[in-house]
């Protein structure tokens, strides 16, 4: 083994002794809230949802998400306004937030919300009081949670993208591990849900992961390839296979390529939810001018 990289082994195992940049999961099922007036949370929701398709700069998104937690002011067991305002922090965590650390706190407080989303299902509520991590106590969680188990692999995967070192993604990888049993329960609840975001989801976590901890790249490449089917009229797929996969396998003409043709698109010609439309087609100009 070269100096350098036996210098890597050691410096790398110290720093898993010490357990610096371990990444670990704290309960929160204590804070889920109690059932409250179902009725005006449904109003104040529909109300959120309409602020929410027209936001496309950083002001009107935390004005969507004031709306998402005045329904959950009303009803503390709104699961999609929980679910979304997940959705919303990841948004702000790479769209609109530099430092690190605020990052890992937007990806980590949409993991909660998705969490709390979760632990409207008693069932599930219930395992993860009795000592089930999250995954572990996904066999109990349901069509209607698809959107919180997505985001939340969702948040996972931008922590590990824009949180963490080198050494911390090598020490947290096996998360991916988690984030695919999280998919794999929608598949069984949910088949046709996401419009291919689970597939794409999917083919994060398997290009990802090592082939020791079930990484496959094959199985990235197909997954990557059904997420474009399946994601007919969103431009996350192609937004995603120009950004992440072609970049990382040097493929850049086909990077560019994929990149200027979301960037080239009319965000009223798409279907992905109106903020992250805006933030793909953005994205993919300045990615496109970078390379």
């Amino acid at each position: 083994m070269p100096i350098q990289n036996r210098v890597l082994f050691v410096l790398l195992s110290l720093f898993m002794l010490s357990g610096c940049g371990k990444k670990n999961w704290h309960s929160s099922w204590h804070e889920a809230g109690q059932a409250g007036d179902s009725t005006q949370g449904e109003l104040l929701y529909a109300e959120a949802r309409k602020k929410l398709e027209q936001a496309a700069d950083l002001k009107s998104i935390m004005a969507s998400m004031e709306s998402m937690q005045r329904v959950l002011a009303a009803d503390p067991t709104h699961r999609e306004a929980l679910a979304y305002l997940g959705n919303l922090h990841i948004l702000v965590g790479t769209a609109f937030t530099v430092d690190q650390e605020e990052k890992i706190s937007h990806f980590r407080q949409a993991m909660k919300y998705c969490e709390l989303s979760m632990y409207v299902n008693p069932q599930f509520r219930e395992a993860v009081k009795d000592g089930k991590a999250p995954w572990e106590a996904s066999y109990a969680l349901q069509t209607e949670d698809a959107p919180a188990m997505l985001f939340w692999v969702t948040a996972l995967q931008y922590e590990f993208k824009e949180g963490m070192t080198l050494p911390e993604k090598i020490i947290n990888v096996g998360w991916l591990q988690h984030g695919i049993t999280f998919l794999d329960r929608i598949e069984q609840v949910a088949p046709e849900f996401g419009n291919g975001a689970v597939e794409f989801a999917y083919s994060i976590c398997y290009l990802a992961l090592p082939s020791l901890l079930g990484g496959d790249t094959n199985l990235g490449k197909s997954y990557l390839e059904k997420s474009i089917s399946r994601g007919k009229g969103y431009l996350l797929p192609t937004w995603g296979k120009g950004k992440y996969f072609h970049q990382v396998t040097g493929d850049l003409e086909s990077a560019r390529k994929d990149l200027l043709w979301v960037a080239s698109q009319k965000p009223e010609d798409y279907k992905d939810l109106y903020p992250w439309r805006m933030h793909f087609i953005t994205d993919a100009k300045l990615q496109f001018d970078s390379l």
